[in-house]
């Protein structure tokens, strides 16, 4: 959409509510919070600090019963240089709790809404990338960064990935008010692209996203199994994802 510049909103789900926890006890769910808080830590701010532009609001998702988490994520995020807001679960859908959350934005914009989760890492001009891309006119838009990696952290190794439905994907809209945003979240990840007017996919040459394997991440170790070509400039997305320090 030219001569308008996209509102771009992180939406992060730090620790909000998921059936999985049902039945569980307050311990395990506590020590499941700290591992988080440490890959919060070592992996996610420390992509975002790293990012030359960032993103003009990040909204972090909690649970109801985590207003103890906030001052530590404030803690981590005080030199990240973005506008950042902790906003806890209402019992509302993850749609309106990010665009409730917002602040800084005044109406009407057009909006760009990004997925992140709290344990995986974006490039540095990844919010620079989705800046200078051109906008549709007429309904929303996916925009999908196709090439990224898996990063093994017991290896300290990348691994390339090309998939289109992955979980670093953005939506685009032009939204009069905050009621009628969609945002990236109103469908899974896997589907979002299938029920979009237009879907964007820019072309890069190094990966855009890392999706981090670790010791707590059971859930994504199944793309170990997929990840069949390493990346031999391990220094260099070490910098591209703000880990030249570790």
């Amino acid at each position: 959409m030219t001569g308008l510049s996209p509102f771009k909103i992180l939406a992060t789900r730090f620790s909000w509510p998921h059936p999985s926890w049902a039945g569980k006890s307050t311990e395990e769910y506590n020590a499941w919070t700290e591992n988080r808080i440490a890959l919060f830590a070592k992996y996610t701010a420390k992509s975002i600090k790293n990012c030359y532009v960032k993103p003009d609001a990040w909204i972090i998702l909690i649970g109801s019963d985590q207003e103890h988490v906030k001052s530590r994520l404030a803690d981590i995020l005080k030199d990240c240089n973005c506008h950042y807001n902790i906003a806890a679960y209402q019992g509302l859908s993850v749609q309106a709790t990010v665009m409730k959350a917002v602040d800084n934005i005044s109406y009407p914009k057009p909006v760009i809404t990004t997925r992140l989760d709290a344990d995986d890492m974006v490039s540095s001009d990844f919010f620079a990338t989705l800046s200078n891309i051109e906008y549709p006119f007429i309904g929303n838009a996916c925009i999908s960064f196709c090439s990224g990696s898996t990063f093994v952290a017991n290896k300290e190794k990348y691994y390339h990935q090309s998939y289109p439905d992955n979980p670093f994907l953005s939506v685009f809209e032009y939204c009069r008010n905050p009621y009628e945003a969609q945002t990236v979240y109103f469908r899974m990840h896997t589907e979002v692209l299938a029920h979009v007017r237009h879907q964007i996919f820019p072309r890069t040459y190094y990966p855009m996203w890392a999706s981090v394997v670790h010791n707590e991440n059971l859930e994504n170790k199944y793309l170990l199994d997929v990840s069949r070509v390493s990346f031999n400039e391990t220094a260099v997305l070490h910098k591209r994802f703000g880990l030249s320090n570790d």
